[in-house]
């Protein structure tokens, strides 16, 4: 398990502790005294907290987006989507429309990308700091409201005063999940501000937001700007530029960039980096005959790094993994596993990669068939997107 499932577990299992506890002590020591105590056996009570927590969650997420969108705006950049709780909202041909859509985030994502003009002075800061300032401004309404109202006469406005603070308990849980300057199962706000704390950070991380855009509009030839020390934002920079030169089978080109990313393996996340090498891996055992690839798999890949790679559900594992286990292991069980996972990864990879990881994968696949043609893989290849 690698690091950041691991603190991402933690950070879970943090959050349903104090779950548990703010039950147990202040709503299990609040029911006695609610207007709602006893009526229809303790269900109405259910109702109230399953009410406060599902309200708790829509409103600190809506809160928490407006907070980014507001934020994107001082900063100069241009709202691209907002997500909340899986529902997009998005403009397309001058257009607003919704849609259901995966995200990157604990509640919610807002896609941003820098004003034309304003590459160079776009500022993350305030995209990455309001959401937080206003869970602050949250907190102390929460406490103003929960003060005036706890030792009401009136039971019903002590209700509301916790059925407030239930509300605030919420957000005070999503504002410490995002500002934890470390990346767990989604990129929080704090590690993203801890980035863009180094200049060339904030750069790269601009660069990334245009880059990305671009390509989703279609722009396959957009040039991209290589960053030469590397960090996490700079490396899946240099990714990008990675799937290009692949695109153009200039292979090379992409081995030098990928290089500089295994070399920074202790500047970078666990996941940038073994994905970085699964392509690594994937041009030698495309590009150079049998005896050379395996020679570099065996004196520069570990097993615990293989073993990473085969864990990983990306396209750029899933390549590596079917060519080390067919044309190195020679065990149709382990391409089979990895064949297994090839369609749930190509439904999360971004739709203008989408095209070049169907040339990328059939040819591993071929690869694999040509040498195996007795194990019948050829129905695992991902058909041609129809226009």
């Amino acid at each position: 398990m690698k690091k950041e499932d691991v603190l991402g577990l933690i950070i879970y299992l943090v959050i349903i502790a104090l779950a548990i506890v703010f039950g147990i002590t202040v709503l299990q020591a609040h029911n006695a005294e609610s207007a709602l105590n006893g009526v229809w056996n303790g269900f109405a009570y259910i109702l109230y907290v399953a009410g406060a927590v599902i309200l708790g969650a829509i409103f600190n997420a809506c809160l928490y987006e407006l907070g980014h969108v507001l934020g994107a705006k001082v900063g100069k950049y241009e709202i691209l989507s907002v997500t909340i709780l899986g529902l997009c909202f998005y403009k397309e041909e001058g257009k607003r429309k919704v849609r259901f859509a995966s995200f990157d985030g604990l509640t919610g994502e807002t896609k941003i990308v820098p004003k034309k003009g304003m590459e160079d002075k776009a500022n993350p800061y305030p995209y990455l700091l309001f959401s937080s300032l206003f869970f602050i401004i949250e907190a102390v309404a929460v406490m103003v409201v929960f003060t005036l109202f706890k030792n009401s006469s009136n039971k019903a406005l002590t209700d509301v005063a916790y059925f407030v603070l239930t509300v605030g308990a919420i957000g005070l849980v999503i504002l410490v999940y995002n500002i934890l300057p470390f990346r767990i199962d989604s990129m929080t706000d704090g590690y993203r501000l801890t980035m863009v704390s180094n200049p060339k950070n904030r750069a790269a991380f601009n660069e990334l937001l245009r880059v990305e855009y671009e390509i989703q509009q279609g722009n396959q030839n957009v040039e991209v700007k290589i960053f030469d020390e590397i960090t996490n934002f700079t490396a899946d920079l240099n990714l990008n530029k990675v799937y290009a030169l692949l695109d153009k089978k200039e292979y090379s080109a992409a081995e030098e960039i990928l290089d500089k990313i295994i070399a920074a393996k202790d500047s970078i996340d666990g996941k940038v980096y073994i994905r970085a090498r699964a392509q690594k891996i994937y041009i030698n055992l495309i590009t150079r005959n049998l005896e050379e690839a395996k020679a570099y798999y065996d004196k520069e890949v570990p097993v615990s790094e293989r073993r990473e790679i085969s864990n990983d559900v990306s396209m750029a594992s899933i390549r590596a993994y079917l060519l080390m286990s067919g044309l190195l292991d020679k065990s149709r069980s382990e391409c089979i596993i990895a064949l297994n996972n090839v369609y749930r990864a190509f439904k999360h990879t971004p739709k203008n990669r989408q095209q070049t990881e169907i040339t990328l994968f059939n040819e591993a696949l071929d690869r694999v068939c040509k040498a195996h043609p007795d194990w019948e893989l050829d129905g695992y290849k991902l058909q041609v997107a129809e226009k």
